[in-house]
């Protein structure tokens, strides 16, 4: 049930000094809007859910070009970083979906990714001390940095199979719906300077700029995680299986045997076909 007291909570997810979107509107206009504005906020994200489509605007973005590092040189592409300005309205609507939808958007406990709280210090050491266990029990550990390309996945995941693995994770009907209609009027256009280039279309990847794409796209990568965990090979601790750590574009595989490895390995690429990730790159690490 989306109330006044939910689209108030919400609110105050926003980030202040944020750039506006193509609207021109920013999160100060929002929060020194007079009170009401919250009521018809709650009108407008009742009747998206009522329609299961969201307004023309939620869909356009702008992308922005920033300089990397502005001692090196301006006319490589290399040293650009892209960001994309969306409305701030839609913000706040992804901001209700994720408080509506948080026990259904969850992912594995061995993502360590676009998670509040864990990070690259947790990952490590959940890596030291499953290794640091099997070695000092004279085990060999063999481990296998896979790089699916998640950065480029994430600007090229197939929105089916998106939406597939939303539906697959408990996320209501209607609520998919509402995203598939978002994704199919997603268009963008590019700002250099005061010059902005034509609108064009998105077909592929999530919502750059958005704050509910980090956490639907740990939802999509989860699949992974799954299939290593009905496999019988991997490392446990006692009855845990931490066979596996993934984080962000990088997943790490660990594994007490080559032929259980090769398994894992051979499972990953299964999974990345049939989501149509085909990009891998695979390195080898061993412990002994």
């Amino acid at each position: 049930m989306i109330t006044p007291e939910l689209v108030g909570l919400c609110l105050q997810k926003l980030a202040v000094g944020k750039a506006c979107g193509p609207d021109n509107v920013s999160v100060k206009h929002i929060l020194y809007a007079y009170p009401c504005f919250v009521l018809a906020l709650c009108i407008l994200f009742r009747t998206i859910f009522i329609n299961h489509c969201v307004p023309t605007a939620f869909g356009v973005g702008t992308i922005v070009l920033l300089v990397k590092d502005k001692s090196k040189n301006f006319n490589d592409i290399d040293n650009y970083r892209p960001i994309a300005l969306i409305p701030v309205i839609s913000k706040i609507f992804e901001h209700v979906i994720l408080c509506l939808c948080k026990e259904r958007l969850s992912s594995d406990e061995l993502q360590f990714g676009f998670k509040r709280g864990l990070g690259c210090n947790e990952a490590f050491y959940a890596l030291r001390t499953t290794v640091s266990h099997f070695t000092s029990a004279g085990s060999t550990v063999y481990l296998a940095a896979l790089d699916i390309n998640f950065k480029e996945a994430f600007d090229s995941v197939h929105h089916d199979k998106l939406f597939d693995s939303l539906v697959s994770s408990g996320v209501p009907y209607g609520i998919v719906n509402i995203l598939r209609h978002w994704y199919s009027i997603l268009c963008v256009n590019v700002k250099w300077g005061s010059r902005c280039s034509q609108f064009f279309a998105v077909f592929n990847g999530v919502r750059q700029g958005s704050v509910l794409s980090p956490t639907i796209f740990n939802v999509f990568i989860n699949v992974f995680i799954v299939r290593l965990r009905h496999l019988s090979f991997g490392c446990h601790l006692r009855s845990m299986f931490i066979g596996c750590l993934l984080y962000a574009d990088d997943l790490l595989l660990i594994c007490p045997s080559v032929r259980g490895l090769q398994t894992m390995l051979d499972v990953c690429v299964f999974t990345a076909d049939s989501v149509c990730l085909f990009s891998m790159l695979i390195n080898h690490i061993v412990w002994q």
